[in-house]
């Protein structure tokens, strides 16, 4: 019969085929070292073996979601997720030699672990809600890149052979213009097009006939000729059929991921105090709540958010270099997309936003410098309203700036912008 320890320190390094599982006890000895399959029988082994060695204090590993995580949750144990940043320091910190193999990687995290402890936090998943959200999210993003890059390959592939199709539509991601490509994919067949059945397209599709249209309809056969390439057009044509109907139905699979993502985010118990923020809009909204999560201890204060969004620079001090701040790399890339979206975005709807961003611009700083300190302002203001689940109000903000004679107070009722934008929204 195995030994039963009081308590045990596990480190796991994770993979798509197997799993390196290194386990020691309090004073640092090592239980046990295995390894299992990636497999749904090799996590119940991995779980069996763990239970059969006592309480397990926490487990370390380098991800915070997938298939194997799951598995550790729904055992019970406390999974502490670590950045492999971190997990390399603690490497340095053990041994002059890195982790190069998968048990060495293992048993770092495990001592890891059990030395910096109280500085890890264990892993809270989110409710299933906010996680479903948060993957939706995601996967819009992605589709949007994917979408973005067929787009521009179509560009390229008609700008080679069809060029004047580009002034019809500029816009090659929208459904229209692929579905006009598919309908007319050579210039020749354009040119033999019958003014009727381009009338019908533009109806079929709820585009007005209007002086622009008509103008692009009567100027198609008498336009100069492009010269034609002998079998290179006719391959690209094919080519750009393939992207556009692609390109189609890419479009179809994003409408229904942003439907569903917008009647989880309806039904969200924060979806109002989210949706108050002024810019958000249908889309930035819910990707700001997968961001924040369910779990409102995960934070300690508004500055973790602001550094994992990427909206506040590194600040560095050593001998002679005093407060030296280079820009942020090391962030969730998706969150500081977000950011910058929204700070931009805010422009348009809050006062004081307006005024911090010509003030900083006034200052001389970029365009893009000013967005992300907009941005970190705006996370200080999430941040709260998010623990006090409150709905952000302009006119309560205003008002406090000008009880705590801010700056910008003084700013807004020199700028005309401000000045117009304040009527626009408050009165």
């Amino acid at each position: 019969m195995s030994r039963v320890y009081h308590r045990a320190w596990a480190g796991i390094d994770w993979g798509h085929e197997a799993h390196y599982v290194w386990v020691l006890d309090e004073e640092g000895t090592r239980l046990d070292e295995f390894a299992v399959a990636h497999s749904a029988a090799g996590l119940d082994e991995l779980v069996t073996r763990l239970e059969a060695l006592g309480p397990i204090a926490g487990i370390a590993i380098e991800t915070d979601r997938y298939l194997l995580v799951a598995k550790l949750l729904e055992a019970g144990f406390p999974v502490y997720p670590i950045n492999p940043k971190v997990a390399h320091r603690w490497a340095e910190c053990f041994d002059v030699d890195p982790a190069t193999s998968d048990p060495r990687a293992a048993e770092v995290l495990a001592r890891g672990l059990r030395a910096f402890a109280d500085q890890c936090r264990r892993l809270v998943p989110d409710d299933p809600h906010t996680a479903e959200l948060a993957e939706l999210c995601a996967a819009e993003t992605d589709l949007i890149g994917m979408r973005t890059a067929l787009a521009n390959k179509l560009k390229a592939c008609v700008r080679a052979y069809h060029p004047d199709l580009l002034d019809w539509f500029g816009d090659l991601t929208q459904t229209t213009a692929c579905d006009f490509l598919v309908a007319y994919p050579t210039a020749q067949a354009l040119r033999d097009a019958t003014p009727q059945s381009l009338h019908a397209f533009l109806k079929a599709h709820r585009i007005g006939l209007g002086p622009r249209w008509q103008k692009r309809i009567d100027a198609r056969s008498d336009a100069p000729r492009w010269p034609d390439e002998p079998g290179r057009s006719r391959a690209r044509a094919v080519k750009a059929e393939a992207l556009a109907k692609t390109l189609r139905s890419l479009n179809a699979q994003l409408a229904k991921v942003r439907k569903a993502i917008a009647e989880l985010f309806a039904a969200h118990p924060d979806a109002e105090l989210v949706a108050s923020l002024p810019g958000v809009g249908a889309k930035l909204a819910p990707r700001l709540l997968a961001h924040l999560g369910s779990d409102r201890e995960r934070w300690d204060d508004a500055e973790a958010l602001q550094v994992l969004s990427g909206t506040v620079p590194v600040t560095r001090t050593s001998g002679k270099l005093k407060g030296h701040r280079l820009f942020r790399w090391a962030c969730q890339k998706r969150f500081r997309n977000t950011m910058r979206q929204w700070a931009f975005t805010s422009l348009s709807y809050s006062v004081w936003a307006r005024a911090y961003y010509e003030r900083a611009r006034a200052r001389k700083q970029s365009h893009e410098l000013a967005l992300r300190n907009l941005g970190a302002k705006w996370l200080k203001i999430l941040f709260r309203l998010w623990h006090e689940r409150t709905p952000y109000d302009e006119r309560r903000h205003l008002r406090a700036l000008e009880q705590h004679g801010s700056p910008l107070t003084r700013h807004i009722r020199r700028s005309q912008k401000c000045g117009e934008l304040m009527k626009k929204l408050l009165t």
